[in-house]
């Protein structure tokens, strides 16, 4: 599960009022308004970032990950070529965080703009997809 992170801005906040762009509640509030409000399952806030988890409700396999980048204000939608084309479960948002340190990139957002491709897999950090092309490796592609 996971891999190769595709990472697509859905949310431009950099022009809305203070009280939305600024805010977590109102950057929320927008993001749900754009995603037909579905329900939050999981949030994880930094100084620089905001990691949400979505879910249709009564569908537990319908998850999707956003990340806001505060400074920025701009909301990413993060996917992985893994053929999860359904959507993510909890367990699969706590596996992401706890066995692939994917909080590293979420601490700095701007990382998501690299135009290296990032490459997410249990047990390792995350690398960008230079990173292992440049160590030998093929490139997963």
């Amino acid at each position: 599960m996971f891999g190769k992170m595709n990472v697509i801005p859905v949310v431009d906040l950099r022009k809305a009022p203070d009280e939305v762009g600024g805010c977590s509640d109102g950057a929320v509030a927008r993001l749900l308004n754009v995603t037909e409000n579905p329900t939050i399952a999981k949030w994880v806030q930094f100084p620089k970032a905001l990691f949400v988890f979505l879910v249709v409700a009564g569908e537990p396999e319908s998850g999707a990950f956003y990340i806001y980048d505060r400074r920025a204000r701009i909301w990413f939608w993060v996917d992985f070529d893994d053929e999860k084309f359904g959507g993510y479960t909890v367990s699969d948002f706590d596996g992401l965080v706890r066995e692939c340190r994917f909080l590293d990139i979420v601490e700095h957002p701007h990382l998501l703009a690299d135009k290296n491709q990032w490459i997410v897999q249990p047990g390792l950090r995350p690398k960008r997809t230079s990173e292992v092309v440049e160590a030998g490796m093929p490139d997963p592609a």
